[in-house]
């Protein structure tokens, strides 16, 4: 009986088929995008509030720095992409958040791997 290597699908939380990153702006800047998503919202965790909706990752990047600039803790923060069917998923979250905004507008993030 053949088996497969692939994980089990969960719809609710899996990226549209044809995830890629995109270069945009400066060189060392990018953002990424979802295929099919229409939309990328950041919240709150564990509340679950939305700070704001974005046309693009690209978009969402300066919010997320000022969210941690205003002193939200890293860990708060989650993005999300959102398809035209209402589908769902994390792009990213938490310190990893906070270092591919920063990189996706071209700031410094190396400090970041040494947080504890």
């Amino acid at each position: 009986m053949p088996t497969s290597n692939t994980a089990p699908s969960r719809p609710d939380r899996a990226a549209p088929a044809g995830l890629r990153r995109t270069r945009r702006g400066a060189p060392e800047g990018f953002e990424i995008a979802i295929d099919g998503a229409v939309e990328y919202s950041l919240r709150l965790i564990p509340s679950g509030r939305i700070l704001g909706r974005y046309r693009s990752t690209g978009d969402a990047w300066p919010a997320v720095i000022a969210a941690v600039d205003a002193g939200r803790a890293p860990r708060t923060l989650v993005l999300d992409w959102i398809g035209a069917d209402g589908s769902r998923g994390k792009v990213s979250s938490g310190i990893t958040l906070e270092y591919l905004a920063r990189r996706g507008l071209g700031l410094p993030a190396e400090h970041l791997r040494r947080r504890s």
